[in-house]
């Protein structure tokens, strides 16, 4: 039997359940399954206040591979909107497995880590990581894993929003990771508006109560979390699921403590899961997150990864100095009164290696804030 009649034998139930005529092919006849209207979709209304208005898109196109078995699977292939800037997002996340070239061992993952990365392991554990029985730190950027006879010879690479900051050659590790043949197993793509002027929270609940966020006549899962009774410790909008296509909308400035803020941040989390997530969003990133969603068309506002390393850091300074002058600031004050008022004697005293865990994805900038000071 050709593996052609045995994927349609497999996949015939639910074939005869959507009723497709003889003579349209396979392929069509799945695809024809992915648009499916439930009556909350059809039922739809728009809010007479509201005026935004969104068409039903198709953001992700979708092929018919073989799987394990000779099982049929739907594989998703995200589009990108080309009428954006690559540059109205950035990566804040990455995930990559590989199979190591032939005759090549760990050690030579480390050195491209360094030379196409710019990224340094500074530890190799004892212990292993999902599966895996090895792992080697990069610093508090990521990691490396690899080892163990279930994962069949590939190791992995998990690099965190700050290691993807000091990721400054993103072409070269595109180039990279189509020559070796890497998977991106999970990529985070993020659009930040510092003053929550085209993106915030009323902005979103509009976009879901239109329509923004429905993709081939589907609506996707709404979900809120957070401070949504005195909304100053900040509030997110989850829309998707985790796993799969995931996209959050949350107010990042109040979430890093300042209940002020207006910074609010858009993150679209994408992972392999039935999915093929391409090398070019890593070069493409804005035209990625515009295309995710009809409501996200709209993003035009060029991305500065420093301007908000530098917001993030300003507001964790902040929010430390006000905290220890709330706790200690009447024990300082005691102090130096016990000491003549000699700061530095109260300072040896009081000062701690290290710093605080709040700070640590912001060691380095706060390193290139030092340096910057003009010494007296």
């Amino acid at each position: 039997m050709s593996k052609h009649n045995l994927i349609k034998d497999k996949l015939k139930p639910a074939l005869d359940s959507v009723h497709v005529p003889q003579d349209v092919p396979l392929a069509s006849a799945l695809l024809s399954r992915l648009v499916i209207r439930d009556k909350s979709s059809e039922e739809h209304v728009q809010p007479s206040n509201m005026s935004l208005t969104f068409s039903i898109e198709q953001t992700e196109r979708v092929t018919l591979a073989a799987g394990r078995n000779n099982i049929g699977t739907l594989l998703f292939h995200p589009i990108p909107n080309d009428e954006s800037h690559h540059t109205v997002a950035h990566v804040d996340w990455l995930g990559i497995t590989l199979r190591l070239p032939e005759g090549k061992g760990i050690d030579w993952l480390f050195q491209e880590l360094k030379s196409v990365f710019d990224l340094a392991v500074t530890r190799v554990r004892h212990t292993g990581w999902n599966g895996y029985l090895h792992r080697a730190d990069i610093g508090k950027l990521g990691l490396v894993a690899w080892g163990g006879k279930a994962q069949r010879g590939t190791a992995h690479i998990e690099i965190n929003g700050t290691g993807c900051a000091h990721i400054s050659d993103w072409r070269q590790v595109q180039s990279w990771g189509t020559q070796h043949f890497a998977r991106i197993t999970r990529i985070d793509l993020t659009h930040d508006d510092l003053e929550g002027i085209q993106c915030n929270i009323d902005r979103v609940l509009e976009w879901q109560s239109s329509g923004g966020f429905n993709c081939g006549g589907r609506n996707a899962k709404v979900k809120l979390a957070g401070d949504w009774h005195d909304c100053t410790e900040g509030r997110t909008v989850y829309i998707g699921t985790r796993g799969n296509k995931m996209l959050r909308c949350y107010e990042k400035g109040k979430q890093l403590d300042d209940p002020a803020s207006r910074w609010f941040r858009v993150e679209l989390e994408l992972r392999n899961k039935n999915r093929l997530l391409p090398w070019d969003m890593l070069t493409r990133a804005g035209q990625y997150l515009s295309g995710a969603y009809p409501c996200l068309a709209f993003l035009s506002a060029e991305q500065c990864k420093l301007r908000t390393t530098q917001k993030a850091t300003d507001i964790s300074l902040e929010s430390m100095t006000g905290n220890a002058a709330r706790l200690s600031g009447k024990a300082i004050n005691v102090l130096m009164h016990l000491h003549c008022e000699d700061a530095n004697v109260v300072v040896d005293l009081l000062r701690r290696d290290r710093i605080p865990k709040r700070l640590e994805p912001y060691e380095e900038h706060l390193k290139a804030m030092h340096d910057r000071k003009p010494t007296s």
